[in-house]
């Protein structure tokens, strides 16, 4: 799909953002690697922690529908009165769960600011196999046991 047809999906989606506190209506929509595109909005809650972001509602409908790998991802933003918002970028729980499923070289393209890539936005993600700079890569102990081992000792 073209990243202008891609754009258009998210455009719609951000028509039905529940977006009562912040009046920013986002809008998103991936593409994974077998074609399937999936749209999501931003569904704020009164309690702001809960409230859940465009791009993840569509990561997550894509992954619910079976889909694993991304291959693009769109974002658009208007303000209350409508007017395009073209300095958004995904927040860090959004890029980590795009990394999730896509690559360094997954396509975000950002409605009136251009196209990029994940490793511009998240250039060392958490997951599996990131080498940590001092301890290396390969199995890590979690911090909680470290911590309990100290206490022990």
């Amino acid at each position: 799909m073209a990243a202008a047809d891609l754009l258009a999906v998210a455009r719609r989606a951000a028509d039905h953002a529940h977006s009562p506190y912040s009046g920013w209506r986002v809008g998103a929509a991936v593409e994974f690697a077998d074609g399937g595109v999936f749209p999501g909005a931003n569904v704020e809650n009164g309690s702001y922690g809960l409230t859940i972001c465009a791009e993840r509602v569509a990561v997550c409908t894509g992954v619910v529908a079976g889909k694993r790998r991304l291959a693009r991802v769109a974002l658009t933003c208007r303000d209350r009165e409508g007017a395009l918002v073209a300095g958004i970028v995904p927040c860090g729980a959004c890029l980590q769960v795009i990394q999730e499923f896509g690559e360094p070289d997954t396509e975000i393209v950002i409605d009136g600011a251009g196209t990029f890539r994940l490793a511009d936005f998240l250039p060392r993600p958490f997951g599996q196999g990131v080498d940590v700079p001092g301890v290396g890569s390969g199995p890590r102990r979690a911090l909680s046991t470290e911590r309990e081992e100290r206490r022990c000792e």
